[in-house]
C-alpha cells in the first residue's frame, strides 16, 4: 500500500483473554471449565486455559482451509483449541467486545450457507499487516469450530475495521466532507454494501462480503472471506502478469462495454490531490540521503516531472477515464486457485477506488513486483506487465492507442510512487539528519523506479 504516511511498523502478538464459555451443555464437560458465567478475563483462569494462552500468543497467523467437515467430533482437538471459549487479545479494540454468540452465529451461517449451523468456540487475533494509514484499525481473523447436525466444521472469517482520520485528530484527511478525497474513509465500506464489487470481469474478485456495517463512534466493519494464497504469497513472474491482465479486464470494461459507476464517493484526481497537499517544493533534493536514493538528483527526470507537473496532468486528462482498483500493491493480491488449473487474483483494499486514467492500475503492481523479484530488471518487468495489462484491456473490447495506455501508466506510476518516497525520505532525514556525516557520496546504485518512468512519461509527452 502506497500513500503519504509513516513507514509501517510490525507488532508482537500478545496474550490472549478468555471471555465467554459459547456451549453451556459443554462448560462442564470442558477441561477448561472454572465454573465462571459471563465475562472471564477478569477472573482466573485454568492451567488449561493457560496453555492455550500460551500456545496462541506466539504462534503465527494461521490459515485455515476452507471449511472442512468432520463427521465425528475431534473432542480433544476442540478442548485443547477452542475449549469452547471465544478468546480475544488484551488489546483488541473496545468494539469488538460486545461481540457475541448471536451476531457471530448469523455471521458464520451466512459463510457457510448453514441455517442451523451453531458455533461451539471460537478466537480472534490480530493479522500482522502495514501500520500507518489512520483509517485503518486492523484485521482480525476469527476462527473456530461448530456442528450441523452431525457434521463438524473448522471455519474461519476475517474482520476489517476502520474509523475516520478525525478519531486521531487528523484534518483534511479523509474524514467526513470531501467524499472524493483519495482517502475517504468509508469508501470501502459503501463499495461493499452497493453490491458493485460483485459484478467484476472475469478473473478478479474482490474476497466474498458477509456484512458491512457502521458503527458508534466514526467507525466500520466488513466481514469478509478468508482467502489462502494458493502461491503462499511468493509469485514467480507470470503470476503477476496475470494480475496485471486482470487489472486490464477490469479498467477496460468501463471504456467499452460498461457506463462508469456514478457513485459520489469514489475517489478522484488522486495525483491532482497528492501534488496539492504533499510539500515537494520543499524537499532537499541537496541531502546527503536523497544522493543515496539519486545518482543524480539535479539532472533527475522524475524531479524535472514535478516542475512540469501542470503538463503531465494536462495530458493525463486526455486518457480515457475508467474504475481503478486505485491501490495494486501486490500484498493487496491474492491468487486462489480454481478448478482447470486456472488462477483467479482476489483483490482486497478497495478503500481508495475511484476514477483514473487507463493505465493508473498498472504503476504500482509494476513497483511491487520489481521490489519483490530481486533477479529481474525494470525494464523487462516492465514490458512483461503492461503486455499483459494491454491484453486484458484487449479482452474486455478496449482498443485504445497502446502509446495513450504507455503514458497513462508511466506518468501516473512515476507521480504515486515518487511523491510516496518524497515523504518517507523526508521523514527518514527528520530523524536521521543529525547522525549523518556531512560528505555527500555517489553510490553506484540503479537508476530510481520513479526516474525511469518519468523518463518514459518524458518521451510519450510530445507524440500522444
Amino acid at each position: 500500500m502506497l500513500f503519504p504516511l509513516g513507514e509501517g511498523q510490525r507488532r508482537n502478538t500478545e496474550s490472549m483473554d478468555v471471555y465467554k464459555i459459547t456451549d453451556r451443555r459443554n462448560r462442564f464437560n470442558s477441561s477448561g471449565y472454572n465454573g465462571y458465567i459471563g465475562k472471564l478475563g477478569q477472573g482466573q483462569y485454568s492451567a488449561s486455559s493457560r496453555s492455550l494462552d500460551r500456545k496462541y500468543s506466539s504462534s503465527p497467523s494461521i490459515n485455515t482451509a476452507s471449511y472442512p467437515v468432520r463427521v465425528v467430533p475431534d473432542l480433544d482437538r476442540i478442548y485443547e483449541d477452542y475449549q469452547g471459549c471465544f478468546a480475544l487479545e488484551k488489546d483488541i479494540p473496545s468494539v469488538l467486545r460486545s461481540i457475541n454468540e448471536s451476531n457471530m452465529s448469523a455471521i458464520i451461517r451466512k459463510a457457510l450457507n448453514r441455517n442451523n449451523f451453531r458455533i461451539q468456540g471460537w478466537r480472534a487475533r490480530k493479522l500482522e499487516g502495514v501500520k500507518g494509514n489512520p483509517v485503518s484499525l486492523g484485521s482480525y481473523r476469527f476462527e473456530g469450530v461448530g456442528v450441523d447436525r452431525n457434521e463438524w466444521l473448522d471455519w474461519s472469517i476475517i474482520l476489517k475495521l476502520i474509523q475516520s482520520p478525525s478519531n486521531l485528530g487528523y484534518d483534511n484527511f479523509g474524514e467526513e466532507g470531501d467524499q472524493t478525497h483519495w482517502n475517504y474513509w468509508k469508501r470501502e465500506l459503501l463499495l461493499y454494501q452497493s453490491g458493485w464489487l460483485e459484478q467484476l470481469p472475469e478473473g478478479i474478485r474482490a474476497p466474498r462480503c458477509y456484512d458491512a456495517v457502521e458503527m458508534p463512534g466514526n467507525m466500520g466493519g466488513i466481514w469478509l472471506e478468508d482467502v489462502n494464497d494458493s502461491f503462499s504469497g511468493t509469485w514467480p513472474l507470470h503470476r503477476y502478469a496475470l494480475a496485471a491482465r486482470h487489472l486490464g479486464r477490469l479498467n477496460g470494461i468501463y471504456t467499452s462495454r460498461r457506463e462508469l459507476p456514478s457513485f459520489p464517493w469514489l475517489c478522484k484526481q488522486r495525483t491532482r490531490q497528492w501534488l496539492g497537499s504533499i510539500s515537494w517544493q520543499d524537499f532537499p533534493w541537496d541531502h546527503p540521503l536523497v544522493w543515496q536514493q539519486t545518482p543524480n538528483p539535479e539532472l533527475d527526470s522524475f524531479r524535472s516531472m514535478l516542475q512540469d507537473n501542470e503538463r503531465f496532468l494536462a495530458k493525463l486528462d486526455q486518457v480515457p477515464r475508467t474504475i481503478c482498483h486505485g491501490d495494486t500493491f501486490p500484498t493487496n493480491f491474492i491468487s486462489r486457485h480454481l478448478p482447470r488449473n486456472q488462477e483467479q487474483t482476489v483483490a482486497m483494499n478497495w478503500s481508495q477506488a475511484g476514477i483514473e486514467p487507463l493505465g493508473d492500475d498498472l504503476g504500482q503492481l509494476v513497483y511491487g513486483t520489481y521490489m519483490n523479484l530481486k533477479g529481474y530488471r525494470l525494464r523487462d518487468i516492465s514490458e512483461t506487465l503492461f503486455t499483459s495489462y494491454v491484453n486484458g484491456l484487449q479482452d474486455s473490447g478496449c482498443r485504445v492507442d497502446t502509446q495513450l495506455v504507455r503514458f497513462g501508466y508511466t506518468a501516473s506510476a512515476a507521480f504515486r510512487v515518487g511523491l510516496f518516497k518524497l515523504v518517507q525520505l523526508s521523514e527518514q532525514i527528520k530523524r536521521e539528519e543529525d547522525c549523518l556525516p556531512h560528505a555527500i557520496n555517489h553510490p553506484l546504485i540503479t537508476e530510481p523506479f520513479e526516474s525511469v518512468m518519468a523518463t518514459e512519461a518524458y518521451r510519450l509527452l510530445d507524440i500522444v
